[in-house]
């Protein structure tokens, strides 16, 4: 009975001593410093490249790539903003490949986003024509010295000096409040329709017919050795449409926010901002007077105006421990349909009459033609979830879901700070909300896929945040 008892008490000890080893290599494993690397790249074209469709006259400022890639425990992420309208879904599968090959990181660890600015390189064009002729092994020494051919491999290029730059990090993050600068752009008119932007003091509109999202989202990256801020990824769901038929180029009003947060912090700070979910929201009052763009105002004001209201409440941001991990998940959201007559009716538009409405539809109808040649019936979307630590998390999200889609995912989602990247990896237009259809009006026009697609990728991303969170 005696040995038996002794036995019992060292087989507790082991277990004790056992479990102990195991909570300490855990301990370990997550005090391993987190660490952060970021690079900025110039994409300016030469003058006369196209700005938004018409050949640009020089530089309001000048457009960039901005990357951050994260490090923690082995896991490598790099998330790759452009001063772009949008990313093509050909551009970014280079890129990513390209990436992963250079750096080791995972292909579905790398997203490559547009900050959506309305005052981009119009590469588009080129773009297709680039990998057309890749498909067939038809590149001519013209491609490979182009602008799209400059553009993949200074993304790569962006990748591989973050990660060359990487140091190690304190983390603050949170949602920061403004008041009046966001605006819903839907509204119900007294004949019953619903309308976007439908001018400044119109006496027919009777309301906005959704709401907006006032938060600022942000992650603040300080020293580990010294506490000295070094760069913030920022999120707003407001769209980088303010500096108006500019034929200059032009990041609008996010450069603007990083020269706020520079003026505090210094020079070297580097702000990477993505749009949020603002497929129906602007910047338009139209309770007041227009145009309601330019440059100056309300470019620069709105810009400065979100730098300041970050400055003033970073003493409010959580400060936690990094805790990096990233999955991601491709699903298959339904297209819309069309009939022989659409084909038909928008095959041979002559351009009379040219209203944005009638042009949003012939370009929906021939798009939607070649997507159902290339994927049939549905569109893969992908959606990736970056866990930051416990309290933080970013998502990325294709094409420009409405903002009602945002606020769901950020009330639903168990972290403190759910900051939501649009136009990620692929798809350019709208993704609204199942109402809206039955609403019409141009954002509907303007989407490729069915009702309920938008909250298809919600329900997505929720489920990757909850296998995220602890």
């Amino acid at each position: 009975m005696k040995i038996l008892q002794l036995t019992s008490n060292g087989i507790i000890l082991l277990i004790i001593l056992f479990i102990s080893i195991g909570c300490n290599r855990k301990e370990n494993k997550k005090s391993q410093a987190f660490k952060v690397g970021v690079a900025v790249v110039d994409i300016t074209p030469s003058i006369g490249y196209p700005v938004h469709g018409v050949p640009n006259e020089g530089v309001l400022d000048s457009v960039k790539i901005k990357t951050i890639v994260f490090n923690q425990n082995k896991k490598l992420a790099a998330i790759v903003l452009a001063d772009l309208f949008f990313i093509d879904i050909d551009l970014s599968t280079e890129v990513r490949k390209k990436v992963s090959f250079a750096t080791g990181i995972p292909y579905s660890n790398i997203c490559v986003a547009a900050t959506h600015t309305h005052n981009d390189p119009t590469y588009i064009y080129d773009c297709e024509s680039y990998f057309n002729r890749k498909k067939i092994g038809s590149l001519s020494k013209e491609d490979e010295g182009g602008y799209v051919s400059q553009l993949i491999t200074k993304m790569v290029q962006s990748v591989i000096q973050a990660k060359n730059n990487l140091r190690p990090v304190n983390i603050n993050s949170g949602n920061i409040n403004t008041e009046g600068i966001v605006f819903n752009r839907r509204f119900l008119m007294r004949d019953g329709s619903v309308k976007m932007n439908p001018g400044f003091l119109n006496p027919d509109i009777v309301r906005a017919v959704g709401p907006v999202d006032p938060e600022i989202g942000i992650i603040l990256f300080r020293s580990l050795n010294d506490d000295k801020p070094l760069s913030a990824f920022v999120t707003f769901p407001m769209q980088v449409a303010t500096v108006g038929n500019s034929t200059r180029l032009s990041a609008g009003y996010p450069f603007f926010i990083e020269k706020g947060l520079q003026n505090n912090f210094g020079d070297e700070f580097v702000s990477v901002f993505a749009e949020g979910p603002s497929g129906d929201v602007n910047h338009f009052d139209v309770q007041k007077p227009g145009p309601q763009t330019g440059y100056e105002e309300p470019t620069k004001t709105l810009g400065f105006n979100i730098a300041n209201t970050i400055l003033k409440n970073l003493e409010g941001l959580n400060m936690s421990k990094g805790d990096l991990d990233i999955i991601s998940r491709t699903i298959q959201v339904p297209l819309q349909t069309f009939s022989s007559m659409d084909i038909e009716w928008a095959k041979n538009y002559n351009g009379e009459p040219a209203g944005t409405l009638i042009k949003a539809r012939v370009k929906r109808i021939l798009q939607l033609e070649k997507l159902h040649n290339l994927y049939g019936t549905i569109i893969p979307m992908e959606v990736q979830a970056f866990r930051i630590n416990d309290e933080t998390v970013i998502i990325t999200l294709p094409g420009q879901p409405f903002v009602e889609l945002g606020l769901a995912l950020k009330e639903a989602s168990p972290f403190t700070t759910t900051l939501i990247i649009t136009l990620a990896n692929s798809h350019e237009e709208c993704i609204p909300i199942k109402k809206a259809y039955t609403e019409g009006s141009y954002e509907v026009i303007y989407s490729r896929v069915e009702a309920g697609g938008g909250e298809m990728l919600i329900e997505t991303a929720l489920e990757l945040i909850n296998k995220l969170k602890k």
